[in-house]
């Protein structure tokens, strides 16, 4: 063990970090030799007998936290895709387990990694995705060097409460931290929490001139200011609450981005070269301190630009220069379920993870504007990971983006998300309720012609049981592999 706690322990502290790791490990082999993904249980069993154990396997070590509504996935995957890129050993935890004992369990994973002898440049980085919830008291035992806040959405108000909550929650985890703070300027909310750590934080946003002029009727998340009351009026919107925001009364307003971004038409040289191969890429345009680089994201979406901007100035923020990190974003490739696509007899499969109605927003209006639109089918679970109250898509704007032709619709909830679809002018003819997902997903693959895709909805444990299932059919890769 020696080089791998990099703080000073005594011999029976030692001794139980070790007995931790062991048994963390052994049990991580027994999961995945039963065909399991063992993202959580193993860290539990080893915090269990060293509650210390992931303080101690970061301690010295440069930690990247990454928390938020959504985006926090995509976002670490960027982040990692650019850091590696640059020459930068990083671990991170790819499958979204993003609680203590997830976090334990990636670290037991890459143990060879933490033991090497590294020093400057090349000293590994440690990127986590960190559920909001619990960033409060994950903050204080990882003492992260850079903090992500990619936005806050109405989400799991079961669990978490009014989005007030869920701010007041990483408040807490940045009030004692030295870090870095990178924070989403066109998020009232978010960019609320540089009040009182105004030199450690950096914004990132969508280009003014990008955006859509005037004030949106579709603000009905933190409509009003965070430090007066006031209902805030916008120069100029985005999606959802985002956008140019100001209070009348105290003032408080949108600061302005340290690194802007801009969807941009793609180069036709580079469209014609990359034909067949990167149809689902995006052309952006960074501005970083008066520097403006032109850069492919490989993940599409204007909600994918937000994550990639979070991703490229927390890079910079840890030490890498602008136009390098800039250059290699195009190796970025989508997380599992998010994005995500592969092919399966001449169609292509697209799964996008949606669990809050600005989430579901978002992929509405992508698959309806998509030129290699097939067939859909939405899956609506109300387990723990998603939160047991689904009312929540009774606030998604299915009428605008009604999708056509027949949809499934599968999950523990199927009936709820039927009723909403029949309730936005989808006749019941044209609903397919299945409670077996993967029956519904033969059925609606069968419907789309050669040449198109299939694009699945699901909320988040309804997205890891079909992918398990999809995964041992079409041999796709595991998401706790490296690339997964």
């Amino acid at each position: 063990m020696a080089g791998l706690f990099r703080s000073r322990l005594t011999l029976p502290e030692r001794a139980r970090a070790s007995l931790a790791i062991q048994t963390g490990r052994a049990l991580t082999f027994l999961l995945r030799r039963l065909g399991r993904g063992a993202t959580a249980l193993p860290g539990k069993a080893a915090l269990v007998v060293d509650p210390l154990l992931l303080k101690r396997l970061t301690a010295g070590r440069t930690v990247y936290l990454v928390t938020g509504t959504n985006g926090k996935t995509t976002t670490v995957r960027i982040l990692c895709s650019i850091l590696e890129s640059l020459g930068t050993p990083v671990i991170t935890n790819p499958s979204g387990a993003n609680l203590d004992s997830g976090l334990t369990t990636t670290l037991l994973d890459h143990l060879p990694l933490l033991r090497q002898k590294t020093t400057g440049e090349n000293d590994v980085a440690i990127v986590f995705e960190i559920d909001e919830a619990f960033f409060a008291k994950l903050a204080v035992s990882l003492g992260p060097s850079i903090c992500v806040v990619t936005n806050f959405f109405r989400d799991q108000l079961d669990r978490y409460g009014e989005l007030a909550h869920t701010r007041d929650l990483i408040a807490k985890g940045l009030a004692d931290s030295s870090a870095r703070v990178v924070l989403c300027a066109d998020d009232s909310l978010c960019a609320s929490l540089a009040r009182g750590r105004e030199d450690q934080c950096l914004f990132f946003g969508l280009d003014q001139a990008a955006m859509q002029s005037g004030p949106s009727g579709a603000v009905t998340e933190s409509a009003f200011c965070t430090f007066c009351g006031t209902r805030y009026q916008y120069q100029a919107h985005a999606y959802g609450h985002l956008g140019h925001f100001t209070c009348p009364d105290c003032g408080f307003t949108r600061p302005q981005p340290d690194l802007s971004f801009a969807p941009a038409a793609p180069d036709p040289r580079e469209q014609q070269a990359t034909s067949g191969e990167n149809s689902e890429s995006q052309t952006l345009l960074f501005h970083y301190h008066g520097e403006t680089i032109r850069a492919e994201l490989a993940i599409p979406g204007l909600h994918n630009g937000y994550n990639a901007s979070a991703a490229l100035l927390a890079a910079i923020a840890g030490g890498q220069a602008f136009a390098p990190a800039a250059d290699v974003l195009g190796q970025a490739r989508a997380a599992f379920g998010r994005m995500e696509r592969f092919q399966v007899d001449g169609r292509e499969v697209c799964l996008i993870l949606v669990k809050n109605p600005v989430g579901m927003d978002r992929a509405l209006d992508y698959v309806s504007h998509a030129t290699d639109f097939g067939a859909a089918m939405l899956l609506l679970n109300a387990n723990d990971p998603d939160g047991r109250d689904v009312s929540w898509i009774w606030d998604v704007d299915f009428e605008t983006h009604l999708l056509p032709g027949p949809l499934g619709v599968s999950g523990i909830r199927a009936a709820d998300m039927a009723l909403r679809l029949n309730y936005a002018g989808k006749p019941a003819t044209e609903l397919d309720v299945e409670p077996d997902a993967l029956a519904l997903f033969d059925r609606q693959l069968a419907l789309c012609p050669s040449g198109t895709c299939l694009y699945i909805l699901p909320n988040y444990t309804a997205m890891l049981d079909l992918r398990a299932s999809l995964v041992r059919r079409y041999h796709l890769r595991e998401f706790w592999r490296k690339g997964g």
